[in-house]
């Protein structure tokens, strides 16, 4: 008998079209020098969001390989495809997702010489009004706060863009861990989701 989780699960997963299909092999990307052409070998989306749920979508269209998280856990991507790829050389990893995901992946980054390049908090209000908040890298995407207020309640495709499209810098600032731990206070029945970007730096 299916569980109350489960179905729940598999409800997200249908409002995203074939989405778990495009999960690639990031491995195998990463050991064919990213044969797809695409800068971010895969983009992490949290399908309890609907915001996050338009990213897959955007991205997913253009090519990119998408991973749906139906729960925010990002344990078995990581097991079956993060953690190889990070063994056999710097793939990018980029996402809009719930804080804790970006968290423990940057925790697993650091051992493999990988940094957060770019880092946004939007904090997510009930009546669907964002504010935006660019901690780190707005530069090397061309992308701020106040960029992503104008675009409304387009923001979420501009963070597509910026996913899909980021190409590692040839001459990289070394920086030090993200700002990720540090959870801001949020107004009642608020959420914030963090986009980022995990790459060589």
């Amino acid at each position: 008998m299916t569980s109350r989780r489960e179905f729940l699960g598999g409800a997200a997963l249908s409002a995203l079209p074939a989405l778990a299909c495009t999960s690639l092999s990031l491995a195998a990307t990463v050991a064919s020098g990213g044969g797809s052409g695409h800068a971010s070998h895969l983009v992490l989306v949290d399908a309890r969001y609907p915001q996050s749920r338009s990213v897959a979508t955007r991205v997913s269209r253009g090519g990119a390989a998408v991973h749906a998280l139906t729960d925010g856990d990002i344990t078995q991507i990581w097991l079956d495809r993060i953690g190889p790829a990070w063994q056999r050389g710097p793939a990018v990893v980029a996402g809009l997702t719930a804080r804790p995901a970006l968290f423990c992946l940057e925790q697993l980054a650091l051992s493999s010489g990988l940094r957060v390049v770019f880092h946004a908090e939007h904090i997510v209000h009930p009546d669907g009004r964002t504010e935006h908040l660019v901690l780190r890298g707005g530069e090397s995407v061309r992308l701020s706060s106040s960029e992503l207020g104008e675009a409304g309640q387009r923001w979420n495709a501009r963070i597509a863009d910026v996913l899909s499209s980021y190409r590692p810098q040839a001459t990289r600032a070394r920086v030090g861990r993200s700002d990720s731990a540090l959870e801001p206070a949020l107004p009642p029945r608020a959420q914030l989701l963090t986009s980022w970007i995990i790459a060589a730096s």
